[in-house]
């Protein structure tokens, strides 16, 4: 006879597994989008919103079943980062969004990640703010209304959108400031 499973035991990997699901769907998202077929568009939109969402999932499901690991520290920040930039390439590609916007947006996820790596040689824990997360539901919805980037079942997909990436911009900056500032006060140099 086998013994009950303990819910944290079962929960172990998954949110491993759902870094590397964001990451197993880039290529199809890389693949498909840029074929220009609003229903392979609309699809890689989707794909995209599941990955976003996983996201938030493995972090919840880490916390809650103790189920954080050295490897999930890596890979999940390393998986939204890929995620994101795609997303972004393709916009910038296609032209939804300017290349320069794109580009900051970019520039500032990957600097931020730096600056964590650089904290962490140092000792220092940068914990994500409120503002970080503001940041990430507000990018993570600009990108997928403008992988749509058309009006469907009523809503205006490029205009939500759009609003969206402007104040996910604006906090972006703003919350870099805010961990570069905690950075500074904290660091030895």
């Amino acid at each position: 006879m086998s013994r009950p499973v303990d819910s944290a035991m079962r929960f172990k990997h998954l949110p491993n597994q759902l870094s590397l699901f964001r990451m197993g769907v880039i290529p199809l998202i890389l693949l498909l989008y840029p074929l220009g077929f609003k229903s392979l568009q609309l699809f890689s939109a989707l794909l995209f919103a599941l990955a976003a969402i996983s996201d938030w999932l493995d972090g919840y499901i880490a916390r809650k079943y103790y189920a954080e690991s050295k490897l999930g520290a890596i890979l999940d920040p390393i998986a939204d980062k890929m995620l994101t930039g795609t997303a972004l390439i393709l916009l910038a590609n296609s032209q939804a969004v300017w290349a320069w916007m794109a580009g900051f947006l970019l520039a500032r996820e990957l600097g931020m990640s730096g600056l964590r790596l650089v904290a962490q040689q140092q000792g220092i824990v940068i914990q994500v703010s409120t503002l970080g997360k503001v940041k990430t539901l507000l990018l993570d919805l600009a990108l997928v209304c403008l992988l749509v980037n058309y009006p469907l079942w009523g809503l205006p997909f490029r205009e939500i959108g759009m609003i969206s990436i402007w104040l996910a911009l604006g906090v972006s900056l703003y919350s870099a400031w805010q961990y570069i500032r905690e950075f500074m006060g904290q660091a030895r140099f």
